[in-house]
């Protein structure tokens, strides 16, 4: 059997070997970090969070670019939750894309981050106001 053919078959089994294995179910938490794993638990983002953060985090977005005013935003919004243990705060991430349009008619179309913040682990709906952590515009969109 030639080199070739003997680095074949041990690629062959190799990958034959990983069909069986489960999928990994990764680390814990949004930032996929091993420092995070245990720290970090999923929050269910309430209706009510939703309701408040989305038009907020649009707020802030168009203020943040240049042709705000004419920025649209699409209708589906992502929401992630999550509770940091180890800094004790519940934060809600809100993105999703924005078109804007120049006065020349050139257009933009961008993806935007806005992550929140409240102290404690959050579960109820009557909140104080949402302190904002991060806002970020992506050159691509979602």
């Amino acid at each position: 059997m030639s080199m070739r053919q003997i680095t074949a078959v041990l690629f062959l089994a190799l990958l034959a070997g990983c069909v069986d294995a489960p999928p990994s179910v990764g680390i814990n938490g949004p930032t996929g970090r091993a420092s995070d794993a245990g720290k970090l638990t999923p929050v269910r983002v309430r209706t009510i969070w939703k309701y408040d953060l989305k038009q907020a985090s649009q707020n802030i977005v168009a203020k943040k670019l240049p042709y705000g005013t004419t920025a649209k935003f699409d209708d589906y919004v992502h929401f992630e939750g999550f509770y940091d243990a180890r800094l004790d705060v519940t934060r809600v991430a809100v993105y999703g894309n924005v078109a804007t349009t120049s006065d020349y008619g050139a257009s933009y179309n961008n993806g935007y981050y806005v992550a929140w913040e409240q102290p404690g682990r959050v579960s109820s709906d009557d909140l104080p106001p949402w302190h904002i952590v991060d806002v970020e515009i992506l050159d691509l969109p979602y």
